[in-house]
């Protein structure tokens, strides 16, 4: 064998061993991250809200990046609520005739309100991008209801009557809940005849 072949295959060895030792290595210089994702799927696409670990390869090169901020709902997707900005105070939104911003104000006129966007109160965001969980007062109103923060102006955790024209979702012989007792309703939706209601 003569000597450009003792190199060549020298070299081979070589670069083989350095190889196996990067096949080694690697995964044991990722074992942290392995080790604090929930499972191997939030290991390579990454773990939803929760902050990635700097890994070692990132630090090396410095090329940690900041995570993303997460990104606002569009105004109208998603299920709304109606906030009470006072307290914090919330209730879903049925879709119907009104939008939702004309809803929580109809059933919320005494208190400033704010509609936020999600399928849940802590990761829903307001049109201006704001987050629910990271407003003033979120979740204020389960440690106190303050008398001066009502929806009807009389008491904290009611509602003020809205006009049934404004709810799209009543059906025909739906129960309705009225100050002088339980009625049916026995309009059409978005008919003229919508407000008729009979005793039950």
């Amino acid at each position: 064998m003569d000597q450009a072949s003792r190199t060549t295959l020298s070299f081979q060895r070589k670069l083989r061993r350095m190889l196996a030792v990067a096949a080694i290595a690697g995964p044991l210089a990722l074992a942290p991250q392995i080790s604090s994702a929930e499972n191997l799927l939030e290991f390579f696409f990454g773990g939803g809200q929760k902050q990635q670990q700097p890994s070692l390869f990132g630090n090396i090169f410095n090329n940690n990046a900041q995570p993303a901020p997460p990104r606002p709902v569009a105004a109208s997707s998603g299920p709304a609520f109606c906030v009470r900005s006072c307290d914090g105070k919330y209730f879903p939104l049925m879709r119907g005739a009104a939008s939702p911003t004309q809803l929580c104000q109809a059933f919320c006129p005494a208190s400033p309100t704010k509609i936020f966007f999600g399928s849940n109160i802590d990761s829903a965001y307001a049109a201006t991008g704001e987050r629910y969980a990271d407003s003033e007062n979120a979740f204020a109103y389960r440690k106190a209801l303050r008398a001066d923060c009502t929806c009807n102006g009389q008491n904290p955790a009611g509602l003020a009557p809205v006009d049934l024209a404004m709810d799209g979702s009543l059906r025909s012989g739906d129960v309705l809940a009225t100050a002088d007792g339980n009625v049916a309703y026995s309009g059409s939706p978005g008919g003229n005849d919508q407000a008729r209601v009979s005793r039950r």
